[in-house]
């Protein structure tokens, strides 16, 4: 599965063209150059900015095209695949890195905003990207990795996506730990790649469809708040019902809501730090200390208190039903 990303910028491209090239990430088999030499291809792109007098404005694109790690890739067929994608900027210099230095490989194409043919300044519109991305799925399947969507719709999933939603939330439902999350959802035909250090998860069915946690539009999906929902018990918290009820915005913000009501929900509880010990409550002490930390470096205003006094509540509340405290 291969991600693409565009960046552009207005300055001297000597800055992300030396970061590009830093051998801490890559090394000189994996820089290359379309139309242009990689030792001087800041001069080059310069000269040909001065000859169609377009110094201003914008001066560079940088495309960076990223590998899934569970894709079987090498950096020399990654470096290959970048050159390929290179050529479809035809008339315009193209500098070609591929990175090792990450868990996944990934390309960075700087490109010459002005085209040394006929001057004509490169836009990047949302047609252009889909066909670029388009593109790139076509390599990704001709050697047998994963593919990403080209083009996602907020409020316009397809029904694959519908249905790992509607999976995952069963599953959430059901679970006490990410663990036994992915378990079961495994056993409906949707797989999770989960890795604590990475900043996504990603979701995939039996028929191959693949996709990241923020391309579902659900934040309740989203990794960050799936561990913080099982930190707090998972299917046996006190706020599950909350965050389980939560309905993502349709428009605005869609990342930030379900964490400031969850913070705010614990901003309300009350708790005694005498009456919370470890004498009567059996829980891993540091391991509790480090979710607090966690979520006090989010805003919150928990302590171990008001976790231990979360994660016991369910329970509380069963025992008194069932001998009618």
């Amino acid at each position: 599965m291969a991600i693409i990303k565009f960046t552009s910028g207005k300055i001297n491209p000597r800055t992300v063209i030396n970061y590009v090239c830093n051998k801490e990430k890559t090394t000189d088999k994996l820089i290359s150059g379309k139309d242009c030499m990689p030792e001087s291809c800041e001069y080059e792109f310069a000269e040909v900015k001065k000859a169609f007098g377009k110094t201003d404005g914008r001066t560079y694109y940088h495309m960076i095209q990223s590998f899934s790690p569970d894709d079987r890739i090498t950096p020399e067929q990654a470096h290959e695949v970048g050159m390929q994608m290179a050529e479809l900027f035809e008339g315009y210099q193209v500098l070609v890195v591929t990175h090792t230095n990450k868990a996944h490989i990934h390309n960075h194409l700087v490109i010459n905003s002005v085209n040394f043919e006929n001057g004509k300044k490169l836009t990047i519109s949302d047609q252009e990207l889909e066909r670029i991305k388009n593109y790139s799925n076509s390599i990704c399947l001709q050697n047998g990795w994963d593919v990403t969507e080209a083009k996602t719709r907020r409020n316009r999933n397809p029904k694959w996506k519908q249905i790992i939603i509607e999976d995952a939330l069963a599953a959430m439902a059901e679970s006490y730990s990410m663990d036994e999350y992915i378990s079961k959802l495994k056993e409906l035909g949707i797989y999770v790649s989960y890795n604590p250090e990475y900043k996504y998860m990603t979701y995939s069915d039996a028929e191959g469809h693949k996709c990241r946690d923020a391309k579902l539009f659900d934040e309740r999906l989203l990794k960050k708040n799936l561990e913080l929902y099982f930190d707090l018990g998972g299917a046996e918290t006190l706020i599950g019902d909350t965050i389980l009820d939560y309905e993502t915005p349709k428009s605005g913000n869609c990342t930030d809501g379900l964490m400031n009501l969850i913070t705010n929900f614990i901003d309300t509880i009350q708790a005694d730090e005498e009456e919370y010990d470890d004498t009567y409550y059996i829980h891993d002490r540091k391991k509790l200390e480090k979710i607090v930390e966690k979520m006090r470096a989010r805003g919150s205003k928990i302590t171990v208190a008001k976790l231990i006094k979360i994660l016991n509540s369910k329970t509380e509340q069963e025992e008194t039903y069932y001998f009618g405290w």
